[in-house]
Formats: C-alpha cells, structure tokens, sequence
C-alpha cells in the first residue's frame, strides 16, 4: 500500500535527516520542487514508463500517499507527550517538514486539479453518487489549498519572525482543519470502492481511519493532561482507547463490501483481457432433421378378377362376284369368344428417409477484431475474439482514464456486451459513465467490422 510505503520513507527520513534538513532545508525544498515537477511532467506526458515505476514511484507523489504521510507526521508531533524523545526529534524540523509536505503534496493537487477543472469544463461531472463525491472532493479540496497556502508561507522563518506571535499561532490552528479535510477527501473517494470490494482499500480505510482518528483522540487527551494535570492517567487512557476503537468499528462496519458487486468468471491482465469460459452461442449448429414417409411398413395390395365369358355375334355379309345368273348368297358366321382372366397385382411401397442438413448462419466472422472509443480522458482501446458468435476474449485499456474508474467500467460493461453479443442497450455503471460509454463505443465499432457481409 502506498501509504505504508510512504510512512515508512518519511520515518527512515526523519529518523536519519533531521539535522541536514535543520541546516540546509533549502536543498530538501529544492528535491522535493524537481522530483515533484518531474512527477507532473511525466504523468501529463506521452513518456513511456513501466507500469512499476508508474504505480510504485511516480504515484507516491501523483496520488498524494508522500505528501499525506508527510502531513501524518507534522499533525502527531502535536500529539506525542511533551518531554518525549519522538517530540524532541521531530519539534525542532516541524516547519521545514510541512513546508516540504506542502510542496510533495502540489503534485496531486496540480495532476487532479487539471483533471477537476477539465471535467467541469466539458461537463462530465457524473451523476447521482458519482456527481455527489465530485462535488464534495472539489468543495474540499477547495478549502485546503487555502488553509495550505498561507500556512506553509508563515511557516519559513522569514515570515514568522515578522509576524506577532500570538497572530501566528491563531493562524496556525486552523491546520486542525486543514487535517479533517485531508481525512474528509479519503474517506470519500475510498468508501465507495471499499463496499464495491476493490482490492486494497478497505486496509486503506483502515490505517488511514487509525492514523488520523488516533491522531484526534491523542491531541485532545494532551490538551486535557496539560490542562488538567490528573494524578492519574489511566482513566484518560481507556477513555481514549475506547475512543479510537469505536470510531474505527464502525467505520470498518460502514466500509465493508456490501457484496452486491458484480462479479464475473473473468482474468485481468494488462490490459486487461477477460477470458470467458463457457460462451453460450447466439445460433445454432447444423440441423440434421429427418423426415419418415407415412407409409411405415411394407404393404402388398392383390387385386383379383373374375372370369368373364363373353360371346359375340357377328353378321358378315360377303359379296360374291357377280354372275351371269345374279344369285346372292347371304353366309352368317357366328364367333364364339371366351376369355377367362385372372389378375393379381402386388404393390410393395418401401419407407421413405429424407435427412435435411441445415448449415449455420452466424451473425459475425470469426477472428478478432478492435475499436477505439472516447473514454473519460482519453481514448479507449477494445480487442474482441469472436468464434462461431461467440465472444471467447474480451480486451480494453486507456490512454489517461483513471484506472479504478477504469476497472469498476470494465467489470460492470464487459459481461453485458459479452452476453448479448451487442453493445446497444448496455447498461453504464455509476460513478464511471464516460468510461464506460468508451468501451461500449468501441465494442460497438469492433463488432461492426465484425459483422459478416
């Protein structure tokens, strides 16, 4: 975790720096300006990185992690008991430590303010939930770089010395604030992704909630020994325990994955392919159909006649050669016919077998195809394999789309254009709308080039 990492390197830090940054804090202001403009450069450039240094290196800037421990340490020195040696250690470099906090920390509010600023912009602020936490995060990240500004000013020796005093600390205590605010802006971007399940954040929410809850409880139980001086401290000490491990149950109560998260059978990689185990086909294979005449059996038919007799007369009349004594001679034959037959016919009709085979029709080419789309910063890139209409892979990364965001798109988008084999009627998911209209736009463009002629 990047706060952890963070803690740890500001500790070793303090533990091994605090005389060099006493005597020459101008070069820690100076590393902290180049690595900070350097972080920025880089995240807004199209310098290629490893995604390692990129999640690892340049995000403990980016994403605020150094800066927010930085912040950790200067809030607990107020807190550690007086006369302690963390205080004495730590008391002497406070200002020099916020100041440095407070230039670590321009690289997260430079790399989101711009993002902010550029959503506001084009009006892609989100909806519902999404534009409710857009609008909180902007309000107050608002207010702290106002407390920030003229705290880290007064904080140079320079400034302080020509100030009054009693001014300066009245000032000064509006850094109480400028503390809930940072725990405030947390909160609010990792609840969400705490209860959708996202691997990491619930711990986050954890050492966070410790570290600035912990902080609070601490600082008003030094507040009341200075002031009040009991005899004992045992009753303060449980009181205070109680008080932070309270809080923190229910904030681990509030933070737990609520389990209605979408899940699906799915591998991520970079970029992040989803490999669907059992497709289900939008048509069907080959038809084989057989037809059976009606005649089902062999059938023989004897058709049988009876015998007929028939007799026929016939009167013939011969003309003789004609005579000198002219007689005629008139001779009557008669014929006698007798047919007797019988017929026997047998008519054998064999089944008939008719096997129909129907080829498939598919709706889309094998292969795989890619689009691109518009996605909340920048342009989405989709890879779709596609085998006898069945999507078998499924790949999508970003250009600039924050990749949380990114990811909640992915898992909520991709198993719908997956199982209706279409990108129209596909639901966004909240709080990532413009990622998620990317990929669809670029499913849909995939699957056009897809479509069989």
């Amino acid at each position: 975790m990047l706060f952890i990492i963070s803690l740890s390197i500001v500790t070793a830090a303090v533990i091994f720096l605090d005389k060099p940054l006493k005597k020459q804090p101008s070069v820690f202001y100076v590393t902290a300006a180049v690595l900070t403009a350097f972080s920025i450069v880089i995240d807004h450039s199209d310098i290629a990185v490893s995604s390692f240094v990129k999640d690892n290196v340049l995000a403990l800037f980016t994403r605020g992690a150094l800066g927010a421990a930085l912040w950790a340490v200067v809030m607990w020195t107020g807190a550690l008991p007086n006369g302690s040696a963390a205080i004495k250690k730590l008391m002497p470099i406070r200002g020099e430590l916020s100041i440095t906090a407070a230039i670590i920390t321009s690289s997260h509010i430079v790399t989101y303010g711009v993002q902010y600023i550029t959503d506001i912009a084009r009006d892609r602020m989100g909806s519902g939930d999404a534009f409710r936490d857009f609008v909180i995060t902007s309000i107050v990240c608002l207010i702290m770089v106002l407390i920030m500004t003229p705290l880290t000013i007064m904080s140079f020796k320079t400034i302080r010395k020509k100030m009054n005093a009693k001014t300066w600390k009245k000032i000064q205590r509006s850094a109480y604030i400028f503390y809930a605010l940072i725990y405030v802006h947390i909160m609010v971007l990792f609840v969400p992704k705490a209860q959708k399940g996202r691997e990491g954040y619930f711990l986050s929410i954890l050492v966070y909630s410790a570290m600035f809850i912990g902080y609070a409880v601490m600082r008003i139980r030094k507040a009341y020994i200075v002031k009040r001086k009991p005899d004992s401290k045992n009753a303060a000490n449980i009181v205070c325990a109680c008080a932070i491990i309270g809080p923190l149950c229910l904030i681990g109560f509030i933070s737990r994955n609520t389990g209605h998260s979408e899940t699906i059978k799915a591998t991520v990689e970079n970029p992040a392919t989803f490999t669907f185990d059992t497709p289900v086909s939008q048509t069907t294979t080959a038809i084989n159909t057989v037809l059976v005449s009606d005649t089902t059996s062999a059938a023989t038919t004897t058709i049988a006649t009876s015998s007929e007799t028939v007799s026929t007369s016939v009167s013939e009349t011969t003309a003789l050669p004609e005579t000198s004594s002219s007689t005629v001679t008139t001779e009557s034959v008669t014929e006698t016919v007798t047919v007797t037959e019988t017929t026997t016919a047998a008519i054998t009709t064999e089944p008939v077998t008719t096997t129909i085979v129907t080829e498939p029709s598919y709706r889309f080419k094998n292969g795989t195809f890619e689009g691109t789309g518009e996605g909340y910063s920048g342009t989405v890139h989709v890879s779709i394999t596609i085998e006898n209409d069945c999507i078998t892979a499924f790949s999508a990364y970003a250009d600039d789309d924050d990749p949380d965001y990114f990811s909640d798109a992915m898992q909520h988008v991709i198993p719908q254009i997956q199982r209706g084999l279409s990108a129209d009627g596909i639901d966004a998911c909240s709080g990532a709308t413009y990622s998620s209209k990317g990929i669809i736009e670029a499913a849909k463009k995939a699957l056009e080039k897809a479509a069989s002629d």
